[in-house]
This record gives C-alpha cells, structure tokens and sequence, in this order.
C-alpha cells in the first residue's frame, strides 16, 4: 500500500523545478528541505523524494522522522530498510519518478549508491542540472591514488554543480578537480530556529526536573567506534582525578553501548557519568538546554551535525580536529576549542579549562556560538540552490 505521501506525488502533475533526494529522512533533511522549498524563487517548485522508509544505512538504528503531510516528500519504498531494499529496482523506481517529476534540478546525495548514480546519470542523460551534495574530506579515510583518479573522472561526468559543507570539503572537491566556480556551500544546516525557540523557555526551568546533573559536559550521538566516546570516557575520569567536578551525560546509542557502560562502571566516578540512551530531535532541547559545554570527540567525522545543534542552543563547544565542522565552526578561544583526539590528555585539559571559566566568559562563548552558527541556516542552503537553478 502506498503511504500518504506516494499518493500525493502520484497527484502531482505540475513540474518540479528542483527535486532533493535523500537515502532516509532525518529531522535535519526536513529542515533543509523546507529552507530550499521556501525560497521565492523555488516556491511551490521543489519536490522531496526518500529513498527508504525503514531503517537507513546505519544498520539497527533509526533516526527517520516521520515525514510532515504538508511537505510535498514521497518515499519510494516506505516499508523497506536500507540493507532489504534492492538497489537495482530502487534505481529503477528513482529513474521512472524523476522522469514524471521532469526536473530542472536534481540534488543527489553522494555518489557511492547506485540509486545517488542512476540519479545523477537520470539529469546527465535528460540535459538537467545534477548537483552532488556531498560532506566528504580528504580525511575521512585513507586515500589511494588510483581510486581517487577513478573518483575525480566520475564525479565531472556525473555532475555539474555540487553542495558541500565547509572550508575542508571544498579543498577535498577542487584536489578532485572539481571547478571550485561550481561549488555552493552550507549543505551542513539544522533547524536553527527550532532550537532558539525551545531551548530558552526550557532554561527558565531547573535541571532537577529533568533528572540531569547540576553541571555537565555533553555528547549527543551514536555509540560507535570512529566517535571515540571511549576517548571521552577515558578523558573525563582524568579529569576528574585532576579534580573536576562537572559530570558527564552521553546521548545515544550503539554498537559500543555494552563497552562503554563497562568502562563507567568500573569508574569511581560512575554515578556522575550519565547514559541517556537514544533521543529524538524533539528530545534533545532538554539535553542541551542545562549543559555547560558540548564535546565532539570523534576520530573521523565528516561534519558533526550535532555541533551545530549546540551552538543553536547556545553552547560553548569542543570539538575533535578530525571533525569536518572544525575549520569552520570553531573559532578557538572565542566559542570553543578544538584537540587532537589522539593526543593523552589534551582533552582532559580543556575539559578542566572550560569548568575554570567564570560564568562571563561562558556567556560570551555562548553568545558568539550563537553569532557563527546563524549563518549555518537551511535559508542560506535554499540561497545556494537558488543560485544554482538561476545560473
């Protein structure tokens, strides 16, 4: 049976000048999509296309968001998840929509799948724009000279423009020879505005009533490997036995879950770790709203999307080098820090200095969080996809 919003697009018979496509819809694709849709020069013209109902390619976890009825977004294949889906028909399905749909535009997510190609090869093929929105670094894996040759001829074939985060991942496009004149930026955006308006009034509260400790340093997202959660652990407890105070509360869940709370327990400061376990967008607000600071220690990241959520919410942050926000959101000493994840101690070190801080100097960190992240908006993504369409 087709969901709510097949039946809709079904419907549609007005041409779309834009179409966004994404593998599963997360609180942040709605968010983007919404700042491309309402763009003037795109209103009424954009049209959301999900790949996947069930869960993404994060395999037994599920961050989807139900998908808001007033949106015009379809998903292909609601009841299937990422790894059930077979990737031939759901390129299959992909070709025949966008050539009902008929864009001018199509924004494609990566160029990894064989749906992000046939995409791609769809706009190639019918003489339209296709535009890679992409959160790739240099640094994000090891790289080989023959596959990265293999992948500069691939993505100038298959696109014209591309969508990428920050500083670091247009470097990485241009080393790929992509034309920098054909990059556009702020693909990395969360709904801002959202955060601004809930995070206040919840401040106006005491933590008590959430059951979070008077003051703490606060990780929100998965519980695996390249986060390096285990680093932070292992950081925090140093900096407590250098005499900290503040505790530590971990949003999220993973396939390190088990490990890490291990390594808590047999902590003398275990009843000061806190492990929330996995939260909506709806319910982090709370989470950030009472923290004293946001930390970020992963060793590969691409971005780090929940550092923009802090900063929205108005924090301080601390934030790993190997993070592709780093270069662009951390102004150091002014709202945050950044270390080096693989240097004993460095983070412990921070840890103790941001709890040294008078409340003052928090607030001005707090402030200037505030001041970067309001150019990181799904408005200005709209206006980078505009600029496209009008080019």
């Amino acid at each position: 049976m087709p969901d709510a919003h097949s039946s809709l697009a079904k419907n549609t018979l007005a041409r779309s000048r834009v179409v966004a496509i994404w593998i599963d819809w997360y609180a942040y694709h709605i968010a983007r999509f919404r700042g491309i849709q309402q763009h003037p020069l795109l209103v009424d013209g954009v049209w959301g296309i999900e790949l996947v109902g069930g869960i993404g390619v994060h395999t037994g976890l599920k961050f989807r968001e139900e998908l808001p009825l007033d949106l015009p977004i379809e998903t292909l294949m609601p009841n299937s998840s990422w790894q059930e889906a077979g990737k031939f028909s759901l390129s299959a399905k992909l070709w025949r929509r966008l050539s009902e749909l008929n864009p001018d535009v199509v924004l494609v997510p990566g160029y990894y799948t064989l749906p992000a190609i046939a995409a791609a090869l769809w706009a190639r093929f019918h003489g339209r724009k296709s535009v890679l929105m992409t959160e790739s670094t240099e640094g994000d894996h090891a790289r080989r000279w023959w596959k990265e040759t293999l992948k500069s001829i691939l993505i100038r074939l298959l696109f014209n423009w591309a969508i990428s985060g920050g500083k670091a991942h247009m470097r990485y496009l241009e080393r790929l020879s992509f034309p920098a004149r054909r990059i556009r930026h702020f693909y990395d955006v969360v709904d801002n505005q959202y955060l601004k308006e809930t995070v206040g009034p919840i401040k106006l509260g005491s933590a008590s009533r959430t059951k979070l400790p008077e003051r703490y340093f606060l990780y929100v997202g998965r519980l695996s490997c390249e986060k390096n959660v285990d680093g932070l652990l292992a950081e925090w407890i140093r900096y407590r036995e250098q005499g900290g105070t503040w505790s530590l509360v971990l949003v999220g869940a993973g396939p390190q879950t088990d490990l890490l709370k291990a390594i808590a327990s047999n902590s003398v400061f275990a009843r000061d770790i806190f492990f929330a376990g996995h939260k909506t967008f709806r319910d982090l607000p709370s989470f950030y709203a009472f923290a004293g600071c946001f930390v970020l220690p992963s060793t590969r990241e691409p971005w780090g999307l929940v550092v923009n959520e802090a900063m929205a919410s108005g924090l301080p942050v601390l934030v790993s080098s190997r993070c592709g926000c780093a270069e662009d959101l951390v102004d150091s000493g002014s709202n945050g820090f950044t270390f080096d994840p693989s240097k004993k101690g460095a983070l412990a070190a921070l840890l103790a200095r941001m709890e040294s801080l008078e409340l003052s100097a928090l607030t001005r960190m707090s402030d200037r969080s505030l001041e970067i992240i309001a150019t990181y908006t799904p408005e200005a993504l709209g206006a980078q996809v505009a600029s496209i369409v009008a080019a």
